[in-house]
């Protein structure tokens, strides 16, 4: 019964899985894939807004550069990790049993490897389809607008003041993203990757040392501070935008660590005590 419980269990994780990765690719189509589909909401300007007048730049990690560094890299890490540690504990006399999900039978460590990488796409699929629709509902401005709007400003009317139609010339597609900038996407991306990768390095990781957790923790978080904070300096997004981009991502993280995989509560082990006598529990007298 327990057993069918189990298989029961993992066959709605499975469903709840394919069904965020639907959403994730039908979203990434719509908004991406199109130039009038899930449009963003049309925020119009003032002719002497000086914040969206700054000029485009391409930037230097497209979204596949981008799916790599935050997708492949930390999976391909967890494996390492669990691997080694797998390794090391070959060595002990009693083993764990392995776990059955119905006719199938899985050692625990490759469960929990699996559970691991299973989790953080999860989250990493929820992240973008929150972000991306965050996106398109505020539709802000990005602070190379004007420059991809390239507006006719023949047929503006600066003197009415807040322009609502923006008659801009440019490339739709590129009118599109630039509207798009709200929150940012790659900031809210790597810093759920990364955060999450620096949990799992304080729960996984066994070194005798002090330094080199902290140190692998500090190098991947400042990863994902500046390919954030590189999106400002590419006239992509205000500043604004990154921090809500961080927070967004550092949130899921925590929620995918702590409160769904319960990341730390699964590496603690207790010992296990043979005996042949019954275990009896030991009570402080009160007696005067």
């Amino acid at each position: 019964m327990a057993r069918d419980s189990k298989t029961i269990n993992v066959a709605f994780d499975f469903l709840c899985f394919i069904l965020v990765l639907i959403d994730y690719l039908v979203t990434k189509t719509l908004v991406y894939g199109t130039t009038d589909k899930l449009y963003p909401i049309k925020q119009g300007f003032f002719c002497e807004d000086k914040s969206i007048q700054l000029p485009f730049k391409e930037p230097w990690m497209d979204y596949a550069g981008l799916c790599a560094l935050t997708y492949i890299v930390p999976i391909v890490l967890i494996l390492i990790v669990e691997s080694c540690n797998n390794w090391k504990r070959s060595g002990e006399i009693d083993e764990e049993e392995e776990e059955s999900f119905g006719p199938i039978t899985i050692k625990p460590w490759i469960v929990s490897t699996i559970a691991l990488i299973f989790v953080f796409v999860f989250g990493g699929f929820l992240n973008e389809i929150i972000t991306d629709l965050a996106k398109i509902s505020v539709g802000r401005l990005r602070p190379n607008f004007r420059d991809v709007c390239r507006a006719n400003l023949t047929q503006i009317d600066c003197q009415q003041g807040y322009i609502s139609d923006g008659m801009c010339t440019g490339d739709e597609y590129n009118v599109k993203m630039a509207r798009m900038s709200f929150p940012s996407g790659q900031s809210s991306l790597t810093m759920y990757a990364m955060l999450y990768l620096a949990f799992y390095i304080q729960s996984a990781v066994k070194t005798e040392t002090k330094l080199i957790k902290p140190l692998l923790q500090i190098v991947v978080v400042s990863l994902a501070l500046f390919l954030g904070l590189s999106r400002i300096a590419e006239n992509a997004h205000f500043l604004s935008d990154v921090v809500a981009g961080f927070v967004l991502g550092a949130i899921i993280a925590w929620l995918m660590t702590f409160k769904v995989l319960k990341l730390f509560a699964i590496r603690i082990h207790k010992p296990k005590v043979y005996t042949l006598l019954p275990q009896q529990s030991t009570q402080i007298s009160t007696e005067d």
